[in-house]
């Protein structure tokens, strides 16, 4: 075969060979693209996209006229898309000055050539996401949609907006324990806990798309599920209740420098729970909100529970006010190792059952409890669960303390148990527990379930609300009932609680002085100081107990140091309760002239003036409500302060206790940038 005819059948065959291949290629791409093209385009998909959730805006808590307790303020992170139609470099040199100049106003960090300079650099690089600050509030955001290109549509323009969310308090620690928190280790407490399925809200989802390794930004175009915000709370809290019973705790430990305190305000026919306050003493021995001891401190109650052990001898017809009782010179021996003592030095000798009771004769209660109930001891306890204080109270905020209420069966039983419960040993209650005892009282037998919380609302409106609860039956006869409620009176009149009586509003209620039970089984020398009771005391509107653990100053007896807790908010609450005074507010003559007004918008003076019949003429040195306006709080309570910057979209820092007495900065105009203000507090 010749030489040409050999080239020729090689390169007939490596054409073919290429044939063969090229079919080959064209036949897989056509593979790839008909039929496994679905496949493969789903595949790349999943490697440069994936979906993120999206947390929604937390509800907010709010105190009963509706100001806030607990706020999600929205912060927000901004970034830039450089590879966007409206961002070319042309239009970017055309508007520099102008958007670099814009950034240092709303940021406030950098320069104008700084930012230029890091924009062009990032244009440059492949991915082009640029991203200009995080954390910024709602208005700095808008301000920077009106700069030029970015006030362009998000696809055209570029802007990138990721929304999170900061939870604040902006009353600061008043009722920081009931309103709790949720922390990212699951850390539950409050308000925040028990209702964090409402407030949360629903999680949203949307696609990005990832653009380099560490690089993403969103997928325009994709669809999307949108979050759902939270829910708000509307809690029974009262900011005024609340400040004075805080303040006037505060001051009283820091007084008595006892290791803590906590005191409550429950309405007597609803139940609601108007203010709440739990304090601890520091390191630096200053006072802070560590532990919700009105619920969950299970402890002896001690002499406030003669209430309940009266109540029994008085139901059963045992005794009657009137009848006396020998308490000899203030000894009583139940057992060779166990002696009771009246706290008065050689005993208060023959009294009646109604003045036993007013001067907290230890005595006397027992020796009544030990001759009508040592042969029926479950007689006694009858009564005990008919007042529920052998099961918790079922109150929505988690970690309530077991009560103990024992039986003679139980493995601690003794023949001392009877005469101790009597006067409030051998037995466990929390402060809400032991309130909500005399909050039945006030109301008439009828015991309320405590309440934290009014309503659910979305938008506004209310979706949900918790009207009052009564808890079981009513807890004793009317007879008893005011037989009770003369010797809580008699408490404060003429017994151990009379440095109460001779104020502006009648108050009735009991002391209580008990010993700290150690773990060993015996006592040690720490104390507990409480008062619990009522006011006003002829038309109950609020009880209120005040508790105060190892008091080392001056007294641990509860009239000494509890009392005076009690008598200051009865008295503040008093004076500022309509509801309370309204008989003689109607006896007071109507003012023929408008009062002197310093300070306020308007159209709000109008609308109070219109609710108390008073003309609406012209309003002395009253100022026009202006929203750039920083107003002049000093010497204005903390609640107002916060309702008032609230309004200007304004988050106060607030130092110290008591009303403002600085704030900076001063009164004034200021620069709508600047959205903070330090209030310094003082009594």
């Amino acid at each position: 075969m010749s030489s040409k005819k050999i080239i020729s059948r090689k390169t007939n065959l490596v054409a073919l060979f290429i044939l063969i291949s090229a079919l080959s290629v064209v036949g897989r791409v056509v593979q790839i693209q008909a039929v496994e093209g679905e496949e493969w385009r789903q595949r790349a998909k999943e490697q440069s996209e994936f979906v993120q959730r999206i947390e929604p805006v937390r509800g907010n808590i709010l105190a009963s006229d509706g100001s806030f307790l607990a706020i999600s303020l929205p912060l927000y992170d901004v970034y830039w898309d450089l590879g966007c139609p409206g961002a070319h470099r042309d239009s970017l040199e055309k508007y520099s000055k102008a958007i670099g100049e814009g950034l240092v106003k709303i940021i406030g960090k950098g320069s104008a050539a700084e930012y230029m300079t890091g924009i062009f650099a990032a244009q440059r690089q492949p991915n082009r996401y640029y991203s200009l600050a995080k954390g910024l509030r709602h208005h700095q955001v808008e301000a920077i949609r009106a700069l030029p290109i970015l006030s362009m549509a998000p696809y055209k323009g570029g802007l990138i907006v990721e929304s999170r969310s900061t939870r604040e308090k902006p009353l600061g620690i008043l009722a920081s324990r009931t309103i709790g928190r949720v922390s990212d280790n699951d850390q539950r407490l409050g308000l925040e806990a028990a209702y964090d399925v409402q407030l949360r809200g629903k999680q949203g989802l949307r696609y990005l798309e990832k653009l380099s390794k560490n690089v993403v930004r969103p997928a325009f175009g994709e669809n999307a599920v949108e979050p759902e915000d939270g829910q708000d709370i509307q809690s029974t809290i009262d900011p005024d209740i609340q400040e004075v019973l805080e303040n006037e705790l505060n001051r009283q430990l820091q007084y008595s420098q006892a290791d803590h305190g906590t005191a409550v305000v429950m309405e007597v026919k609803t139940g609601y729970i108007r203010a709440i306050a739990n304090l601890k003493r520091g390191e630096d021995g200053q006072y802070y909100e560590s532990y919700n001891y009105a619920i969950g401190e299970s402890v002896e109650p001690g002499s406030t529970m003669k209430l309940a052990s009266m109540l029994a001898l008085l139901e059963d017809g045992f005794v009657q006010p009137s009848d006396t009782i020998q308490t000899g010179n203030g000894e009583l021996v139940l057992a060779p190792n166990a002696t009771l003592h009246d706290s008065r030095k050689g005993g208060h000798g023959k009294v009646s059952v109604a003045h036993a009771f007013e001067v907290s004769s230890n005595i006397a209660m027992a020796k009544m409890v030990l001759k009508h109930y040592r042969a029926q001891p479950e007689k006694f306890l009858e009564h005990y669960r008919r007042l529920g204080l052998h099961q918790p109270l079922g109150i929505d905020i988690p970690g309530e303390g077991k009560p103990l209420v024992k039986s003679p069966g139980d493995k601690t039983w003794s023949l001392l148990t009877i005469p101790m419960m009597a006067i409030g040993y051998e037995i466990r209650q929390t402060p809400l527990q032991i309130l909500t005892l005399f909050n039945g009282i006030a109301n008439g037998g009828q015991r309320m379930k405590p309440q934290f919380v009014e309503a659910i609302l979305e938008r506004g409106k209310p979706i949900q609300v918790f009207p009052p609860k009564p808890i079981g039956d009513k807890m004793c006869s009317d007879s008893t009932l005011q037989q009770l409620n003369r010797m809580l009176k008699g408490v404060v009149q003429q017994g151990t609680a009379s440095n109460l009586k001779g104020h502006v509003i009648p108050i009735a209620g009991k002391t209580g002085t008990v010993k700290i039970a150690s773990g060993s089984g015996g006592y040690t020398s720490t104390y507990q100081a409480s008062f619990c009771g009522f006011f006003p005391a002829d038309n109950p509107s609020y009880s209120c107990i005040v508790a105060v653990t190892n008091p080392t100053m001056n007294s641990y007896y509860g009239n000494l140091v509890a009392g005076p807790v009690f008598k200051k908010v009865a008295d503040q609450v008093y004076s500022n309760s309509y509801k309370i005074n309204r008989y003689h507010y109607s006896k007071q003559p109507r003012p023929a002239a408008s009062p002197l007004v310093f300070r306020g918008d308007n159209s709000e003076i109008n609308w109070i003036k219109g609710q108390l019949g008073i003309p609406v003429t012209a309003i002395a040195k009253a100022t026009q409500s202006n929203e750039r306006a920083m107003p002049d709080l000093r010497g204005w309570t903390v609640t107002d302060a916060v309702v008032a910057l609230a309004k200007r979209g304004i988050s106060p820092r607030i130092v110290g206790q008591g009303k403002v007495r600085r704030q900076t900065p001063a009164p004034g105009l200021y620069d709508p940038e600047n959205t903070s203000v330090l209030l310094e507090l003082a009594p």
